[in-house]
């Protein structure tokens, strides 16, 4: 009969066990995780600051825009897509062109006065950007319209 090697004896774990994960590591793991998570959630302002508009920006003329149509644009940098809207002969109304789901681009329909994600669904206001259906957590960002000598700018947002 053979000896069993040294080393077994110092490192008695068999080598069908060696994967396994007790309790006691898998709570630790999910509660550090959880409080990275939770972590980085509260200090996402800190961490990812969200970009703010410092000057005006010239977006259209008012003659290029027809009552009902629309504009694409990029504000406040030119990373974040915008939409600017003609809801009557003298009412312009400016948004971010991301859903706030999951950041999917909206369209415009002008008939039902809405702006429409064809992700998931979901439906806002083009009145005033709140959600009226689907899964978007919060209305669509919008931004301040002036009209200055026949153009459409659009300003940064005063606190």
């Amino acid at each position: 009969m053979t000896e069993a090697p040294d080393w077994k004896s110092q490192f008695p774990v068999r080598q069908s066990a060696e994967h396994d994960v007790s309790r006691r590591q898998f709570a630790k793991v999910a509660c550090c995780s959880a409080l990275a998570v939770s972590a980085a959630w509260a200090l996402r302002d800190k961490i990812l600051p969200l970009p703010t508009a410092t000057a005006p920006k010239l977006v259209a003329r008012v003659t290029d825009v027809p009552v009902g149509g629309s504009r694409l644009f990029r504000y406040p940098t030119e990373d974040h897509p915008a939409i600017l809207v003609r809801l009557g002969e003298s009412e312009f109304a400016a948004y971010s062109q991301a859903c706030t789901h999951l950041m999917c681009p909206v369209h415009y329909q002008h008939e039902k006065q809405q702006f429409f994600c064809p992700c998931h669904e979901g439906f806002f206001s083009a009145q005033d950007g709140r959600v009226l259906a689907g899964p978007p957590p919060r209305a669509l960002p919008r931004y301040p319209v002036e009209i200055r000598n026949g153009e459409i700018w659009i300003t940064p947002a005063t606190a």
